[in-house]
């Protein structure tokens, strides 16, 4: 069991190495296995010692040590050994590379590393479908089971647990914009770039992006918006009519309008590419040099520092275009999952189950985060994806966001590219967002972004497994 594992992870090493010199995949893939299952699926579990391995970021380590505390309360006789680390995908590679497998794992897919994306090419993730019963279901907020976030296959069955959630937008100054306000808020692509033009007259720009790679959100819900769910969901699994489609195209046309210097602040291109730049193009929005960015709700305490006390954030979808009667929100999850071959299958399938329970749910809402240089505490909640958590939120910006991503009248929609087969010089954040740049200093154009997408869904398609 445990030699299948060492080869997998001499795998992931050999991907890894060869990512640094130009290899790289497309989205995220997974796969079901069986493993030992060393204790009861009741819990109880007597004298087992269940192995957590959770990624140490900016969420802190607090959380992870109470909710051990909880899991172990409500289990007697079990013992939750904890391992936390901010470069967690290289302990691990070489822990089960000697044979020190654990039991469940927090690490998100899109890290610089891969690594979750490796072990579902290697398929070393098993199948957890069996923990999200009818009931379960029943309590976790519409959608957040559906996409490639928790079915990397698409294939019905889940293999990554959808643990915390994020709805993300367009963020703005709301000191500037809103009712009452210097500029009232848009709604529709039309009365967005109208809002440009007036901000324009008064030497402040429409927009701006921290990095290229912040249009990720920006562009799953637009293609959502344009094509509706099954559109979208054929996007993600690079459908070769994705880009030359009516609805790619105009998605392609708007946001290429957008970042033109007409409307996108001008030193956004520079800043965005240099050491740190990505904070000066999100303090010009708190500054009103800019209107409008597309970010998520990590924003504010990313930028606590240089922010103003009176100064208010304020988020919305994307626009919609004239006559949608719906918005979409594209929603980040942060994910957990389980090894094939974790020696207590049983057991962590448990433990994924209640990361769900109301005692992780107030554990969520109730951590703080302290400043490091100032030793300063202060709240920082994590929502689960349970219905009625982001409702117990205090009052403020993050739950106007997460109340904005579950109105009426917007549809929340998760996933991200569908994973692929390792494709040789691919660079997919490359291919996918950074033409942004380009067309905004000039040496692209949409035609030229359209063509490079089409090429490279071509080559995506063809390496689907």
């Amino acid at each position: 069991m445990k030699r299948r594992v060492v080869k997998r992870l001499l795998a992931l090493s050999l991907v890894s190495a060869m990512t640094v010199t130009g290899l790289a995949a497309c989205g995220g893939d997974s796969s079901s296995g069986s493993g030992d299952t060393g204790s009861e699926a009741d819990g109880s579990g007597d004298g087992q010692v269940l192995k957590v391995a959770a990624f140490e970021g900016g969420n802190g380590t607090q959380i992870w040590e109470d909710i051990k505390t909880a899991f172990e309360e409500e289990n007697e006789g079990v013992t939750v050994e904890l391992e936390m680390s901010s470069q967690l995908d290289q302990d691990l590679t070489k822990e089960i590379r000697n044979g020190e497998v654990p039991d469940v794992v927090y690490y998100n897919l899109g890290q610089e590393s891969g690594f979750t994306e490796t072990m579902l090419k290697e398929k070393a993730v098993a199948d957890i479908s069996d923990v999200f019963d009818d009931e379960l279901k029943g309590k976790l907020i519409d959608g957040i089971l559906e996409g490639t976030d928790a079915q990397p296959y698409g294939d019905g069955s889940i293999y990554l647990a959808p643990i915390f959630y994020t709805p993300t937008g367009f963020w703005y100054n709301k000191n500037l914009i809103g009712e009452g306000k210097k500029y009232e808020l848009p709604t529709t692509w039309d009365e967005f770039f109208a809002l440009g033009d007036q901000a324009k007259e008064d030497g402040i720009a429409l927009f701006t992006f921290p990095q290229s790679g912040y249009f990720d959100a920006t562009m799953y819900s637009m293609l959502e918006q344009a094509g509706g769910i099954d559109f979208y969901n054929a996007a993600l699994t690079y459908d070769e009519n994705t880009w030359t489609s009516d609805e790619g195209r105009k998605v392609l046309d708007t946001l290429g309008k957008l970042v033109t210097p007409d409307y996108t602040q001008a030193d956004t291109v520079a800043n965005a590419n240099a050491d740190g730049g990505f904070k000066i193009n999100q303090q010009n929005v708190i500054d009103g040099k800019a209107l409008f960015m597309p970010n998520g709700n990590w924003v504010i305490g990313e930028m606590a520092a240089s922010t103003p006390d009176d100064y208010e954030w304020g988020m919305m979808p994307a626009p919609k275009w004239e006559g949608d009667t719906t918005q979409a929100v594209y929603t980040f999850t942060e994910q957990m999952w389980i090894p094939a071959d974790a020696e207590n299958i049983d057991l962590a399938k448990e433990f994924v189950k209640f990361m769900y329970s109301d005692t992780v749910v107030d554990i969520l809402l109730n951590n703080t985060t302290t400043n490091k240089e100032t030793g300063e505490t202060t709240a920082a909640p994590i929502v689960a994806p349970v219905k009625g958590a982001a409702e117990k939120l205090p009052e403020g910006t993050t739950k106007d966001c997460y109340e904005a991503s579950t109105a009426d009248d917007v549809v929340a929609v998760t996933g991200k590219w569908a994973t692929t087969q390792p494709i040789e010089g691919l660079d997919m954040k490359k291919a996918v967002y950074s033409p942004v740049e380009s067309i905004n200093t000039g040496e692209m154009t949409v035609d030229d972004w359209q063509k490079q997408l089409v090429e490279t869904w071509e080559k995506c398609a063809a390496a689907l497994e």
